[in-house]
């Protein structure tokens, strides 16, 4: 076992180290294109079947093109979305579109929202991404005070577990499954094509961030990425929120390393460790070279388990 995770580890490692070339080694190299659209940076790759990537918006956004209409999953940042709507419009044809997911609240998921809200799109997401939409908030890790959103611009179809809708004759299956990067973090399905699109649940050359001011944490993470496992095979195509598109083994690893700071953090608990203490010991060294800086990481991993304390999320320190 201790094999197979060290060369699992070593195949990442080479791999962060090829932006943007994630799948050449597997046969399975995304086309990518240069947008005519105002935004130079943004760009666009076809993942598989009719369904398209449009990268350097902020996050990725998932362009799925059906005979007479068109599915989204993100919007990137606001800042973008001239560039991501032109760029839409050119894959589409102009076809209109029948729904827009957000898979989670942070502005770099919702940029499009305004604009196809005001059109009366069907904006879909967790409602409790919808609640911190609507809310006034300060997130303490980013110094960053967030303030409601337009109504027009809100989720306006939510859900709480799980649901599917049909495009292009397939059905499209999408899902919450338990708290990681919030507490509105969801999955979106294409299932005929065998794409998982994920956001914030899966990261790319970084750690994730728990951010547990909207509810994210370790135990919700680990919870989520095993099932998610569960739901992939060796031909599943992921689409993280920023980076290139990975397989089962970038979960794989993601497990693995989420299972080691959960031990981390529970030790440091048990041991009444500072915070301090706690990131003097550098207890994800053996994960940098896949995620890089883990300092960030780290703190949001301590801070937020400390709300699920009471809970008995850690066994033996209560």
């Amino acid at each position: 076992m201790k094999s197979n995770k060290n060369n699992i580890i070593q195949a990442l490692s080479r791999r962060s180290l090829l932006a943007g070339t994630a799948l050449c080694g597997l046969g399975l190299a995304l086309k990518p294109a240069l947008t005519l659209a105002a935004q130079a940076s943004v760009q666009t790759s076809l993942v598989r079947d009719n369904i398209h990537l449009i990268s350097g918006a902020g996050c990725n956004v998932v362009v799925a093109v059906g005979s007479d209409s068109v599915l989204i999953v993100d919007g990137g940042h606001e800042d973008y979305s001239a560039a991501v709507l032109a760029e839409i419009d050119r894959l589409g044809q102009g076809k209109p579109v029948t729904a827009l997911f957000n898979t989670n609240w942070r502005p770099e998921h919702c940029g499009l929202n305004e604009h196809f809200g005001s059109l009366g799109t069907r904006i879909i997401a967790h409602e409790n991404t919808r609640l911190w939409q609507n809310n006034d908030f300060y997130v303490s890790w980013e110094d960053r005070h967030y303030r409601p959103m337009a109504p027009t611009a809100q989720a306006n179809s939510t859900f709480y577990k799980q649901d599917s809708l049909t495009f292009a004759g397939s059905s499209v299956d999408y899902g919450f499954i338990s708290q990681f990067h919030t507490d509105g973090d969801i999955y979106v399905y294409f299932r005929a094509s065998n794409v998982l699109v994920l956001g914030d649940m899966l990261t790319v050359n970084a750690y994730p961030l728990l951010d547990y001011v909207s509810g994210g944490w370790i135990g919700g993470a680990q919870k989520t990425t095993a099932e998610l496992l569960q739901m992939t095979d060796a031909q599943t195509l992921l689409v993280p929120a920023v980076g290139a598109i990975q397989q089962r083994p970038a979960l794989e690893v993601q497990q693995q390393m989420l299972d080691l700071a959960y031990e981390k953090v529970a030790d440091a608990y048990r041991t009444g460790r500072s915070l301090d203490q706690f990131m003097s010991t550098s207890p994800m060294s053996e994960y940098d070279s896949i995620y890089g800086d883990a300092s960030l990481f780290v703190q949001l991993l301590y801070r937020g388990t400390w709300y699920h304390v009471p809970g008995r999320a850690i066994p033996g320190i209560i």
